[in-house]
Parts: C-alpha cells; structure tokens; sequence
C-alpha cells in the first residue's frame, strides 16, 4: 500500500467518523423540528410551539401559502393558545377580512381578525446563459441576461384561540381554517404531520 493510499484512507475515516459523531450528538441543526418546547425563563412560562407550511385547498391564483405557528404559553394558572398567520397573496387579489372560521370536527367557530398587516414584498432573479449563433458572416458568440421580478402580499395577524377552540381541535383528527380575501376564500387544512404537532402542542 502506498503513502497516497494511506492519506486517501485516512481522510475517509475521518469523514465518517465526522458523520457518525454529528449523528450521535443530536444537532438540531442538522434537522429542522415543526414541534418545539422550552422554557421561558424570562416569561417564568413554558412554551410549546407548532409549526406548518399550508397551501389553499382551493388552488386559486390568488392565496400563495400560510406559515403558520401555533404557540401555546403556560403561566402558573394560566394557559393561553395563540394562532400566528403569515399569508402570501398576489398583489391583484383583495385583503383579508375581518373574520374567518375554524371548524374542528362538527364544531364551527368564527375568528376575529383583527389588526392584520399588510407587507409588500419584492424580488428579483438574474440568471445569464451563453448563445452562438452561426449566418452568412460567420460565428458570434455573446451572453443574454434574463431578469425574474416577482411581488406579492403578505398578510400577518393573530388571533386567540377559545378554550372551546382548543378541546375542538384536541379531539378532531383533522381541521380547517377559513379565510376570506374579497370574494376569493382561502381553507387551509390540518392533517397528517401538521395536526400531529398541533396536538403536541396542545397535549404537552
């Protein structure tokens, strides 16, 4: 065996030694958790949040996505149920209403939205290819940029979930959330993983 051999070896080892080391430690960073809790040592509270990506069912051209976190907070005798909503729209549909509803099993209940902000956002992609082209003069070459801007609306807003809320969702294998924007509705749906966290949090 040469000495290339050996150091070629040697730097495999070590890379998976690496691999398994990192495995073993349990980085958080290595895999993003839609369910977390802690301890608030600020608040004296434990917190226990859940988080989702969740597209319309309704598959408009209007409502993008919902991040979303569910977020419950216990102080002493106190727990309190929070919903956080960050909705993607494009910039020709109508703001979001005043009120929505969840329904959870055959239980209906409608939500305030109140106080909801409205952010324009931006962006722009570049990306640049090369041609040749070959006519009666012969072969030129050259590079051509294209230029990708897109802009949508984000709706953001919170709302208080009601105790009534909470048992609903705690018992229901499935639930919806309603929004409207004008005459467009938005129902986003809590199913498999996504509801599987909402009750981790709720359960906790």
């Amino acid at each position: 065996m040469n000495q290339v051999t050996v150091v070629y070896m040697k730097k495999i080892n070590f890379i998976i030694l690496t691999i398994i080391s990192l495995s073993l430690s349990g980085c958080s960073w290595l895999v993003y958790d839609n369910f977390q809790k802690f301890d608030d040592e600020f608040k004296n509270s434990k917190k226990y949040i859940a988080r989702a990506v969740l597209y319309p069912e309704e598959r408009g051209p209007e409502i993008n996505s919902a991040n979303i976190i569910i977020e419950r907070e216990v102080i002493s005798d106190r727990d309190v149920v929070k919903a956080y909503f960050v909705i993607s729209r494009t910039t020709k549909s109508f703001k979001i209403e005043n009120s929505g509803y969840i329904k959870a099993g055959n239980q209906t209940f409608e939500i305030n939205v109140a106080e909801a902000v409205s952010e324009y956002k931006s962006k722009s992609e570049s990306s640049v290819s090369s041609y040749t082209r070959t006519d009666s003069t012969g072969v030129s070459t050259g590079q051509s940029t294209v230029i990708d801007e897109q802009s949508w609306i984000d709706d953001k807003f919170i709302f208080i979930l009601t105790p009534e809320m909470v048992s609903g969702i705690r018992n229901a294998d499935e639930f919806i959330v309603r929004f409207y924007f004008g005459p467009v509705p938005a129902t986003f749906k809590f199913k498999g993983s996504s509801i599987k966290n909402v009750h981790k949090a709720l359960n906790s």
